[in-house]
């Protein structure tokens, strides 16, 4: 459905939008965010569009209820990730507007669970036309071990995100060293694990907005070192000095006319069958044999202006336009 400029202006001018957030990313009791949380900047251009914006936690599903009879938004910008804790649960907050009938942005529970699950995610990348690496997954404290392992694995959590349980130990290459890191998760209350075959490559993520494919972006480790990270682990994820130790950074990508082709083609198909909603991030690894490995998919990533986002990833629209059009999207959904 499109929308003329001037109708959509007059729509947006009108808008109530709720920013629904994890409790901790705020002040206790306020609807500030603290320092160094990153949901300012949407917050801002969100202001910049519409008449009323409104910040607030989620707590629980009575709370959720309150909030909303009290706001009473046209639209919820969805920012939660979990549910106390729970990754896999982020899903039951979306389930919970698709029942009030309030459109909402982003992914919707379906996809959210398809893409929580590093396993299953996995296979249908590869239906849809990606590499993707041998794995096995762990769910018993006495793991059976599948015959003829080849190592090095990569062995973490299968359902968080963020890179949460995935340091530089992560990568093993003995069936001693394997065990000790099952153990190691599980000893930390990760039920299910996931092994998978360590893939060489370029390290790439591709932002998507709607159906429009964002400029490729790499991630560069070490400057050539041969005793740099091998992994993307959480605390090169969130660790600012460690990150300047190791040059951790992106650029975008060098890759021919054919790559391009090829990875905008898989992305696409891949983004619909994990029912991917509104914007998301793919992250990919590139072989040296010029083959598109599926690594895993992110919905709802952090949406940041390019100068001031970490990794980049929306670098070929305007802040404000890409964050209009993501509203729009979802009041297109409406009933």
């Amino acid at each position: 459905m499109a929308v003329q400029i001037g109708t959509r202006h007059r729509l947006l001018s009108r808008l109530t939008v709720a920013v629904l957030v994890d409790k901790e990313v705020l002040t206790p009791g306020t609807s500030r965010f603290l320092k160094g949380e990153g949901d300012s900047p949407l917050v801002n251009s969100l202001r910049r569009l519409v008449a009323r914006v409104v910040v607030g936690p989620y707590t629980d599903a009575a709370g959720l209820l309150q909030w909303i009879e009290k706001v009473k938004p046209d639209v919820v910008f969805n920012l939660t990730e979990h549910v106390e804790g729970d990754r896999q649960k982020d899903s039951a907050i979306c389930g919970l507007l698709d029942l009030l009938e309030l459109p909402y942005t982003g992914t919707g529970p379906r996809g959210l669970m398809l893409c929580r699950d590093k396993a299953l995610s996995k296979l249908i990348a590869a239906q849809e036309g990606f590499k993707i690496p041998k794995f096995f997954v762990v769910e018993k404290a006495s793991p059976r071990l599948p015959q003829g392992m080849t190592f090095p694995l990569v062995v973490k959590p299968r359902f968080d995100d963020a890179s949460v349980g995935i340091s530089q130990a992560s990568l093993v290459r003995t069936k001693e060293a394997l065990l000790r890191r099952i153990a190691f998760l599980r000893q930390s209350e990760t039920k299910k694990i996931i092994c998978e075959e360590f893939i060489a490559g370029r390290e790439m993520l591709v932002g998507v907005i709607e159906d429009r494919i964002m400029p490729v972006r790499e991630l560069f480790i070490g400057r050539g070192s041969k005793s740099a990270p091998r992994l993307i682990s959480y605390r090169l994820k969130h660790d600012r000095q460690y990150q300047r130790r190791w040059s951790f950074r992106t650029d975008f990508a060098q890759l021919t006319p054919e790559q391009e082709r090829r990875v905008k083609k898989l992305v696409l198909r891949t983004c619909c069958a994990l029912d991917l909603r509104d914007y998301s991030r793919l992250d990919l690894m590139l072989t040296p044999t010029g083959e598109w490995v599926f690594l895993e998919a992110n919905p709802n990533p952090g949406l940041y202006p390019f100068k001031r986002s970490r990794y980049g990833i929306w670098s070929d629209i305007d802040f404000d336009r890409l964050i209009e059009r993501i509203m729009l999207r979802a009041l297109r959904r409406k009933p």
